[in-house]
């Protein structure tokens, strides 16, 4: 049978029109790529300058002037001592490079040295007063603990200013040995209860590690979503460096997670052992994963699909409902049914696919979809053929229905950031400053539509008066 050639033409196009569109099928989904997903693992680096002359302020203000008395003190081969040692001036620190301290403490010693022998079987008994000042060099290194106390390691009396040893009826009595056993025992307690520790670095350090694992919540467009980290290594390194300063520098990773909807319980790890930190930056890096199950996704975008129609010509509307989202490869795929209301003809129902590759669009601060397939399903032949030549025109209108508006959760992101990065602790304030919030990718996968935000940014420390 010959066919006039306009029929042969019209079916022509029928059939390029119906091989345009892919076939998808949902039941049959073809399988997804391997795909390597942005980390979220995290790390914060703060840096924390205390200046020397800071602790030495509070070492004048804190040490007592009388450092320490005793009288009777064996000397050995019958010789005694009676001795007082007052701090007499301004105590002053110093930067060397071995990473280490010197301390000149202004000292006034007084007392008295006595000899007590038998000579022809009669107590010979004689004293030698002596008031010396002194402004000895005192090394030390100070160093933070397994459980973060602050200690002073190998406190050395480096030099005295002047002699030690005294002439007592010609016998040569060298103090150095026992004025610098007694020294060093006060050096020790009075640091111990004064001046660099009461820096207390374990609970600015647990204040740290709990903000860190603490949730904080976004919510926007109907979304209530969670951030919460499980932190896993505390580092330190601290640096006496040339410019007179102790330097410290605490690091803190661990990776974060997401929930959508009730607030997680928070369980934070207890505070770990000390590791050593090789970084010496300033730096704030969080990845965010923001991650929509499908199901929380149907919900929003059939709330937002609700009262909507995609108009189709003067003729012909098409009313969507019923949206389900799942994978498909490596796009998003959307499911829908459809009733298509047409002008003095039966209304046609079906259902409409729609794939596509979610990324992120900058200019718009929203989610969209690249590398769009299209597929419909209705037993009505010329209906489906029909929605099939319009389906560019249906896909721009799902473009602009189905939409994830992103950047509220960026703006408030950058702002809650901003907040929980405040921390109060009782000798320093810190914050963080110039947080940039940027979306790493945004993936499909079995369960959820991930997207990954990355926030980069850094500390600004500021110490307070402690007293």
């Amino acid at each position: 049978m010959n066919f006039p050639i306009k029929f042969r033409a019209a079916f022509l196009i029928l059939l390029a029109l119906a091989a345009s569109c892919k076939s998808i099928k949902p039941e049959n989904p073809p399988k997804a790529p391997k795909q390597e997903l942005p980390s979220s693992y995290s790390n914060i680096n703060i840096p924390i300058s205390i200046p020397l002359s800071y602790l030495e302020d509070n070492l004048n203000r804190q040490w007592k002037s009388i450092l320490f008395s005793d009288k009777g003190l064996a000397l050995g081969s019958g010789l005694f001592a009676d001795l007082d040692v007052n701090r007499t001036g301004k105590i002053s620190l110093k930067a060397l490079g071995n990473n280490s301290i010197q301390v000149k403490i202004p000292m006034n010693l007084k007392g008295d040295l006595k000899m007590e022998k038998k000579v022809f079987g009669q107590v010979l008994s004689t004293a030698l007063p002596f008031n010396e000042n002194l402004s000895p060099e005192i090394s030390f290194t100070p160093e933070i603990g397994n459980n973060w106390e602050l200690n002073i390691r190998n406190l050395n009396i480096d030099n005295w200013g002047r002699s030690m040893k005294y002439n007592l009826l010609g016998f040569e009595i060298d103090l150095d040995p026992l004025i610098r056993g007694q020294l060093q025992r006060v050096m020790n307690n009075q640091f111990a209860s004064s001046g660099l520790t009461r820096l207390d670095f374990k609970h600015m350090a647990e204040q740290t590690w709990q903000a860190f694992a603490a949730p904080y919540t976004v919510e926007q467009n109907g979304f209530q979503v969670h951030f919460y980290a499980k932190p896993e290594k505390l580092r330190i390194k601290q640096v006496i460096s040339p410019d007179q300063k102790l330097l410290l520098f605490l690091g803190l990773e661990g990776e974060m997670f997401s929930s959508i909807g009730q607030r997680p319980l928070s369980q934070i790890r207890p505070l770990p052992g000390i590791t050593e930190n090789e970084s010496t930056e300033n730096v704030l890096d969080i990845g965010l994963p923001l991650i929509f199950r499908y199901k929380d996704l149907d919900n929003y975008l059939n709330a937002s699909l609700e009262g909507q129609q995609i108009r189709l010509d003067k003729k012909t509307v098409l009313l969507p409902s019923k949206l389900q989202s799942s994978q498909y490869r490596d796009k998003t795929l959307l499911g829908m049914d459809f009733t298509a209301i047409r002008k003095g003809k039966n209304e046609v129902k079906g259902k409409m696919y729609f794939a596509g590759k979610p990324v992120f669009d900058p200019s718009k601060k929203q989610l969209k979809f690249e590398e769009i397939i299209f597929d419909v399903q209705t037993s009505n032949l010329p209906a489906k053929i029909g929605i099939r030549s319009k389906r560019r025109k249906i896909q721009n209108q799902i473009q602009k229905l189905a939409v994830l508006p992103l950047g509220g959760f960026l703006e408030q992101a950058e702002r809650e950031l901003q907040n929980q990065g405040y921390l109060e602790t009782d000798f320093a304030s810190m914050r963080v400053i110039r947080p940039n919030v940027q979306v790493e990718g945004i993936y499909s996968t079995a369960e959820d539509v991930r997207i990954y935000i990355r926030s980069k940014g850094a500390m600004d420390v500021r110490l307070k008066d402690f007293k």
